[in-house]
């Protein structure tokens, strides 16, 4: 769980790195709608508290996944001038993540698209190893040679690389050795995205 809501929110900040605000909350559709200025939720029936329209007057605004909310996205606000909490499901499927109760993607199954250009500069296998720590931040060499469709010494080889670069990092979490993207993987990934949608 804990990792696909790292991937979850990964993915919101990327919508955000590229396309701000508007892209964020338009990324939430059909849960949400974005209306600008006004942020609709389709269906929605407050649980705890009375209130259904909110007005953020200036208030943070903050949105948290998670794994067991219902269908339909909750609001939560604390007194004037507090935050404002949007629970949403992170269980939809989307581009370039599966749902969370689903099999485990078979062996060789890359969630995201790679992009040919990303392909071209690194070489597809590669390209696909860092396509796939990106859209599982925190995975360990294991996931990620079954997420890419590699030999763990393959998968192994292909991070080390690209830590190299600088495009990843490996953090440690008690015993185990996890994957992350860094800046720098970010930016290729998303200067390359954009290209690829340019073409």
């Amino acid at each position: 769980m804990e990792q696909h809501l790292r991937a979850e929110t990964t993915r919101r900040g990327r919508l955000m790195v590229q396309g701000g605000v508007e892209a964020l909350l338009r990324s939430l559709h059909p849960m949400a709608v974005w209306n600008a200025p006004v942020l609709e939720i389709p269906g929605y029936r407050p649980v705890l508290q009375r209130e259904i329209d909110f007005r953020l007057a200036g208030r943070p605004f903050v949105l948290a996944p998670s794994v067991f909310c219902v269908p339909v996205p909750q609001l939560f606000a604390g007194p004037e001038n507090d935050t404002v909490v949007m629970v949403y499901p992170a269980l939809h499927d989307t581009v370039d993540a599966a749902p969370l109760w689903a099999p485990s993607a078979p062996a060789g199954h890359v969630s995201a698209s790679v992009p040919p250009a990303l392909s071209a500069l690194l070489g597809r296998t590669r390209a696909v190893v860092l396509c796939v720590i990106a859209d599982h931040p925190a995975c360990t060499t294991t996931q990620l040679a079954r997420w890419a469709g590699v030999s763990p010494a393959s998968a192994s080889e292909h991070a080390t690389t690209l830590r190299k670069a600088g495009l990843t990092a490996l953090t440690r979490e008690r015993k185990a050795a996890l994957h992350t993207l860094t800046h720098l993987g970010l930016t290729l990934l998303n200067t390359n995205g954009s290209a690829q949608a340019r073409g």
